[in-house]
Order: structure tokens, then sequence, then C-alpha cells
């Protein structure tokens, strides 16, 4: 069982941490194993309510858990694999997940896994356990794991999806590792645009304002818009949130969601990206999903909210639902039309083969290499363009001083 608490060190420090023990004295004896004093303890329930009330510390509270909540999403695939491997070896579930626990150093994942190993002891079956946790695990995961547990292949699946879960964090990695050095460039030129427009130009500009001399009107603009900044610099972290604040609004209703996802899907450049990344996640889960014996429109529920795109989503279902009026897979998905033709034409050959699974991890695989190729390309195409564009701003702001400075010059000769 897990426990909060507050404690003091022998050196007078007050400390709040966690501790797993059979029951309250336990977890107090296990405190003073190491020599702290307890102040407080209270049990810990993951799942349940957090109250309402608006604190300073909550807030903080707030953002430690979703840095660890984010950091332990990663953590599933590792888990998932030790997990199989363990199970394979004949090793009963709650041993395994106890050996687990003591190897995993990520505080938010290890008190998930205490929690899921706490309810499987009280008589809950491991995909409920894991279901009051789908913060961290998905409704693929958890309905695959109730697969595993109807049909005595629980090792079989969770390998599966430890595959699954690596190849998914790989993905993002991958993306974020290559659009981070683009992101870069494109932070500290700007960084360098507004250290020009703040602190170089007003000293150049104040000798020609002095002189009240006729400005080109290149320079107007340059020296209008570094008063604006100079002025109102501030205001941009503020405006920043702001904009953020009102993103998350309009992202939060459905219209605002809608048209968030259709831009998604043709935004310039960006939208080849993205619609791949739509057909590999539909793809490969459904092959992975129908490969596991898992039944045909449950399956289409369950990858619908795997793409997380309302407009894919509306697809999926009515195709789902034309599936179950009798029309073949390739028919109703051709019908609805959010996949490549290419892609219903090799799903409509698997049926012909009877191999529709096979066939949808196939094309999964495929735009797993389609996806790699496509963030190479987008970020060969994006460096150039940022060098471009922050070369011509900081040119332009370099010839509107020079201009008035070569006017001075020929009126002097």
């Amino acid at each position: 069982m897990l426990f909060h608490y507050k404690a003091l060190t022998k050196s007078g420090e007050e400390i709040t941490d966690t501790v797993d023990a059979p029951g309250e004295a336990a977890a107090i004896q296990k405190i003073r194993n190491d020599g702290n004093f307890v102040i407080s303890i209270k049990a810990a329930d993951l799942a349940g309510k957090k109250t309402s009330s608006f604190s300073i510390r909550k807030v903080r509270d707030y953002l430690y858990d979703f840095i660890n909540k984010s950091s332990a999403k990663k953590q599933v695939g590792l888990f998932s694999r030790q997990l199989s491997t363990l199970i394979r070896a004949g090793m009963p579930l709650v041993t395994a997940l106890n050996d687990i626990i003591e190897q995993i150093d990520n505080k938010a994942f290890k008190n998930i896994i205490i929690d899921i190993r706490e309810k499987i002891e009280e008589g809950t079956s491991f995909s409920n356990a894991i279901a009051r946790h789908r913060d961290i695990f998905s409704e693929m995961y958890i309905s695959m794991i109730r697969v595993g547990e109807n049909l005595g292949s629980l090792d079989e699946v969770i390998e599966r999806m430890s595959e699954m879960e690596e190849k998914k964090v790989f993905l993002k990695n991958r993306i974020r590792a290559a659009l981070w050095y683009p992101s870069f460039m494109l932070a500290f030129s700007s960084i360098i645009v507004v250290f020009l427009m703040v602190n170089i130009i007003p000293t150049i500009t104040g000798i020609f304002v002095d002189q009240q001399r006729e400005l080109p009107l290149p320079t107007k603009i340059v020296v209008a818009m570094s008063d604006f900044l100079t002025s109102f610099w501030g205001f941009i972290p503020l405006f920043v949130i702001f904009f953020i604040y009102i993103y998350s609004k309009y992202a939060a209703t459905d219209k605002g969601r809608k048209k968030i996802d259709e831009l998604k899907m043709k935004i310039p450049i960006a939208s080849r990206l993205y619609n791949k990344v739509l057909v590999y996640r539909f793809t490969l889960n459904l092959g992975v999903l129908v490969s596991n014996r898992v039944d045909l429109l449950k399956s289409f529920e369950i990858v619908k909210k795997i793409v997380d795109n309302v407009i894919v989503e509306k697809k999926i279902e009515e195709a789902a639902k034309n599936i179950q009026e009798g029309v073949s897979i390739s028919q109703a998905l051709k019908k609805h039309d959010f996949l490549p033709r290419l892609v219903t034409g090799m799903i409509a050959a698997g049926e012909a083969s009877d191999k529709v699974d096979e066939m949808l991890l196939n094309i999964g695989k495929v735009y797993e290499n389609e996806i790699d190729m496509t963030v190479t390309s987008i970020t060969g195409m994006i460096e150039p363009v940022i060098i471009i564009v922050m070369g011509f701003l900081i040119g332009v702001i370099v010839l509107s001083v020079m201009m008035p400075i070569m006017e001075m010059n020929l009126l002097v000769n």
C-alpha cells in the first residue's frame, strides 16, 4: 500500500515523500529505519478525485505531476517488456510486479505500478487495475491486456504491446529530434533580431533624429518597429501566454478542435507528415488488434480513439457502421476517403487472401519508414528557409541603417 508522509531528517530538515508498505505501522517503521521522524502520514489514492481549491502549492504540485506523468508514459514500453519476460519465465503476476517496482526510478510511474499491484492483490483483474490509470495506459493497451487475460496469452500480448509502446516513443523522439535544430535556429535568430531592434537600432537612429534629417521609408518602418518593441517588449511574454490560453480554450470546444484538426490535415508541408502519421496509427493499431482476435467493430471503436483527429474519428465511426451492415472493410474505408487509394487497395488484396491483419501490419511498417523519410525531407527544407528568412530580416535592418549614412556621405562629398 502507498502512503504519503511528512518527516524530519536527522538534520532537522522537513521532507515530503511516499513509501510502499503493507500497512500504516509498517510504513512508519520503514521511515524510522531510514533515520527520519514521522510528522504525518496518510494512505494515497492515486485514482481518487483531487480537490478543486486553488493554492500556489497545488499549482506547483500540478506542474510536478504533469512533468512526472509525461516521463512516466515513456516507461510503459520498458515495463511491458520486463513484465512479459518475467511472466513467460513462469513468475506469478504479483511477484513479477514486485520485482519490477524495485527497479523503477521514475517516482510517478513507480507509484502507479504499486497501486496496480495492490488492486490485483485485492482481487481486481490486471486490465481493470491498469484501467484506473488511463492517462498513462491507452485504451488500446487496456483492451489488449483484457484480450490476453481472456485467451490465456497475457505474456504474448504484453510483449506485443511493449513493441508498440517502444515504437510510439521512438517515433515521437525521432520527430522531436529532427525538429529541434530548426526550432533552435528560429529561436536564436529571433533573439538576434529582437536584440538589434531593442538595443542597437535606437542608438544609431538617435543620431539621425537629432540631426532632424528626413529618413528613407525603409528606415522609418524599422525605427517604428524598434520603438514599438522597445516600449512594449515586456508585454510579449504576456501576449504569448494570452494566445496560448485562448488557443487552449478554443481547442477545448468541438468546433475549435474540428477546425484545428482540419487545419493540421491541410497546412502546407506539415500536412504531409501529419497525414502519414494518421495512416500509420490507424493501420498498425488496427492490424495489431485484428491479429489478436479482437472483434472487428470493437477494434474500430478502439482505433477511433487512438488517431486523435475528430474528422478521421467520424469517418472511422461511419465506416464501422457500413461494415456492420455487411460492406467489406476496403469498400467502407474507400467510401469515407481518409486513406490513400493505394492503402485501401492493399487492404482489399488482404481481404481477398484472408490476411487483412498481416496486410494492415505491413502497411503500418511501410508508413513507419515513410514517416522517417518525410521527417528528414521536411527538416531539410525548413533549415534553408529559416536561414533565408532570418538573413533577409537582418539584411533589411542593416540596410535601413546604412541608407541614411550613405545619403550623409553623398551630401558631404
